[in-house]
Formats: C-alpha cells, structure tokens, sequence
C-alpha cells in the first residue's frame, strides 16, 4: 500500500561520528528507525538509501535484521554529498517500475528513530481516507516526520533538488491538497543532528 523512503546517506557533518550507528539504548539510531517503520501495517515495502559509509550501514542493517524483513531494500546514492534531496529522490526512482502498487510513498530520514509505530499507522489511515495529496505528521502544530505524498506526485518527488528547497517545495505547491495529521505524539518532531540533541531526546522522546 505505501512504500517508504529511508534516507540514511549523510556526512553526519555535525555528529562526532555517523549518526546513524550511534547506539542509543544499546541499539543503531537507523535499526530503530527501521524496526519502527516496518512494524506498521501499512508499510508494504521499505527503501533505506545510503552514501556515507554505505557499507557500514548496510551492514548493521542486515547484522541486526538479516532476512527476516523481505520487505527491506537498500540501494545506494553515488551523489549522497549533493544533500538528502538526492538520496529521497534516488528512493522515489527505484520504485518507478512498480509504482503501481504503492497509493503513498513516505519519507522518514534514518535518524528521526523515535516514532512510535502507532504513528506511521495513523499517518498512513488519514492519509488513504483523505484522499489527499500530502499527510504530514505535527506535534502541537508543528509539521515533522513521517510525510506521505501520493505516488501520482512521482514526478514532483523526482524533480527534487536541495537548491529548489527539497521536499518543502513540493508541500508548498500542494498546500490546499496537504493534510496535517496531529499526533499528540513528540517524537515526530525528534532527529539527531549534534550530540547535545541527545539531551533532547531523551528527554521528550517515549520510548
């Protein structure tokens, strides 16, 4: 029904260390993203793009999920350096030959990690009742992740560039067709961009 984009491609420029292998909890920052993306019931397919020490990551990913997740697929962004608008658009390209099967395709960066499952469930139902062409994610009126567009905007999301604002630039053109799902819910608003945003996750995040 809905195909997820995983970008999991930066520098982690601002990090002391690739972000995404951070163990929180005792687990990688991206293999808590993914467990919880691939817990929704919605989420039939799951693209996880990586760049940056692409093989460290793809390795993590299938040391501590293996073959147990066939919906996982992981492809690699050789222009990763150009922003994660590249890596969001290499996704979206890799499912052209089957778009057919995905009414929704989301996009949730590899470090946004502490969204409860629940939540993609929830995003995914309003999204398909809607009927509209954008649901995105907000805690107390503030828009965060995951953001579902719907696959008749292929064109949009692969049009992409960090020059043209990224995926801002398509909720703007789409913004009477955008609807914003509050969550209640503060993990939607959490990434990892510096170590001090560690403070802040742990102390809003539920889980």
């Amino acid at each position: 029904m809905i195909a997820c984009i995983v970008p999991a491609a930066g520098l982690s420029t601002r990090f002391s260390w690739n972000k995404l292998l951070y163990l929180f909890d005792g687990e990688p920052v991206i293999i808590r993203t993914v467990k919880n993306v691939s817990s929704s019931r919605y989420v039939s397919r799951i693209i996880i793009v990586t760049g940056y020490e692409s093989d460290k990551v793809s390795e993590t990913i299938k040391e501590y999920i293996g073959d147990l997740e066939k919906r996982i697929r992981i492809i690699y962004n050789p222009e990763y350096t150009r922003g994660m608008s590249s890596s969001i658009k290499k996704g979206v390209e890799s499912l052209q030959g089957e778009l057919h099967l995905f009414k929704g395709i989301m996009v949730n960066p590899g470090d946004v990690a502490w969204v409860h499952p629940g939540i993609y469930d929830y995003v995914s139902m309003r999204f398909l009742e809607s009927g509209k062409k954008i649901a995105v994610a907000s805690y107390r009126g503030r828009k965060g992740h995951p953001i579902v567009f719907s696959s008749d905007l292929f064109i949009d999301l692969t049009g992409i560039s960090e020059e043209s604002r990224g995926l801002k630039a398509v909720v703007e053109k789409y913004i009477s067709e955008t609807l914003v799902v509050e969550t209640g819910y503060p993990g939607v608003l959490l990434d990892l961009d510096t170590v001090l945003d560690l403070n802040r996750v742990k102390e809003y995040s539920w889980r």
